[in-house]
């Protein structure tokens, strides 16, 4: 059987942009300098690699939960408004998966608990036969445990399993694994690193379905 394992923000939901929104307003609030610069070295990571990023850029006695927690209120509260935005192609991509008899996975580095509520929001959560929060490991991406896990739970071979990112660790995590990593660029472009760990750069999800039925009808 086919597998392929999906990160969340950026990849499934266009969510990362609502995130840097979500912190940098409540930067403003706590007059915090400019936390983009940050925000893009948090992409693809867990929040305790997050806190100590902030604990490097503003002292260890920061208080990180109290600025995630206010972040996180920020956010949801405009999802309840607007709903979750889904990036271009996911329901092609999955319906297409699902019609040719594909296992799909989902590992994100966020919180089992937020991943499960997001997919469940977006209607999504039926494609998944697994779901894999940052929070169910000690480590996260870009170590390969997620990956890892994913494969194991949905008991197929990383190795002739696909996963689709769109940040640098996140290649980094499935390439370390063994997998066929796909990148989606979101909010960080492709570069040579990129370029040498993943197995194709595609522009979009569509792209991503006819890269595959183009292998599938081929093997």
């Amino acid at each position: 059987m086919p597998a392929i394992v999906f990160d969340m923000d950026g990849v499934l939901i266009d969510s990362e942009r609502l995130v840097l929104k979500a912190w940098k307003h409540i930067g403003e609030e706590l007059a915090l300098p400019d936390l983009e610069p940050l925000f893009y070295k948090a992409i693809g990571t867990t929040h305790a690699h997050t806190a100590t990023l902030f604990a490097d850029a503003f002292g260890k006695d920061f208080d990180y939960i109290d600025f995630r927690d206010r972040v996180r209120e920020y956010f949801y509260n405009v999802l309840t408004v607007n709903g979750a935005p889904l990036k271009k192609g996911v329901v092609e991509l999955l319906d297409w998966l699902k019609a040719e008899g594909w296992a799909i996975g989902l590992a994100s580095s966020s919180r089992e608990v937020g991943v499960r509520l997001n997919m469940e929001r977006t209607g999504l959560i039926s494609y998944f036969d697994v779901l894999i929060g940052g929070d169910m490991l000690k480590v996260s991406k870009p170590a390969p445990d997620i990956y890892l896990l994913a494969c194991e739970k949905l008991g197929v071979d990383p190795g002739r399993t696909y996963a689709v990112e769109d940040s640098y660790n996140g290649i980094r995590s499935a390439h370390a694994a063994g997998m066929h990593a796909l990148m989606v660029p979101d909010m960080v472009p492709e570069n040579g690193e990129m370029r040498s760990l993943a197995r194709a750069v595609l522009p979009d999800l569509f792209a991503v379905r006819d890269w595959l039925a183009a292998r599938v009808e081929n093997a």
